[in-house]
């Protein structure tokens, strides 16, 4: 198999995290509300498809990716470098999770009248889906898929293992370009949904990154999920497929 790489040197880090917070007015959840179950039922077994917010507004802090090294010269701005290998952008096609048994296609996912972010449909077998309005697997920043934890009909959505992913395990992005994005896990965090870190998770970073997102913390007395898992990844390589 070939490897490939490019750099794009004319695209800073700081502009690609711009171009996404933009259009993140709330931060996307990646998942809806479930349907409450019945007293005897102990896990989700069904839920909308609607967005859920995460925050209103930013945290104050920078992630340590976003600040550079050394200072910037007086009446300069400095640039964080540029890790790694970045790829060109590509719509991504397929998502594939060993690990986990994940192999999805990936939908197009842009904003729902609210503004934020669309969520995959929730219906058993829907796809995972990738958020148009960030940078595309194995470009300069974060890319962010999403992907129900369960469906309206059944307690496993295509993330329904994530929680279980651990650093160093692998995963790979195929893109329309016909690149494959290989990508490692670098952690994995829980969030509950009124205080998501918007900046951290979707700020600057210095290299090719990667988000997958799904939800947790399902309340029984409610039907409602209260987390986020969220799950960073890095590019590792790429090659065509």
């Amino acid at each position: 198999m070939v490897t490939t790489s490019s750099r794009r040197g004319r695209l800073t880090a700081s502009a690609a995290a711009a171009v996404l917070l933009t259009s993140l007015t709330f931060g996307v959840a990646g998942c809806g509300s479930a349907t409450a179950p019945s007293s005897e039922s102990t896990t989700p077994a069904a839920q909308s498809a609607g967005s859920v917010p995460a925050a209103t507004s930013p945290p104050t802090q920078v992630p340590p990716s976003a600040i550079p090294s050394t200072p910037a010269p007086v009446g300069k701005v400095a640039e964080p470098q540029i890790e790694g290998e970045i790829l060109p952008a590509s719509a991504p096609v397929t998502l594939s999770i060993p690990d986990i048994g994940v192999t999805t296609t990936l939908i197009t996912l842009a904003k729902d009248a609210k503004g934020e972010a669309e969520v995959p449909p929730g219906e058993a077998g829907s796809p995972a889906g990738w958020y148009k309005f960030s940078p595309t697997p194995g470009e300069l920043g974060p890319s962010v898929i999403l992907g129900h934890v369960n469906t309206t009909t059944i307690a496993e959505g295509v993330f329904y293992r994530l929680h279980e992913l651990k650093e160093g395990e692998q995963f790979s992005v195929t893109r329309a370009d016909g690149t494959v994005a290989v990508f490692a896990v670098d952690r994995s965090e829980v969030f509950r949904k009124d205080a998501f870190p918007t900046l951290a998770v979707y700020g600057n970073t210095n290299r090719a990154e990667i988000r997958l997102i799904t939800c947790g913390g399902y309340e029984p007395s409610t039907g409602e999920f209260t987390e986020n898992t969220v799950v960073y990844g890095h590019l590792l390589s790429s090659h065509t497929g």
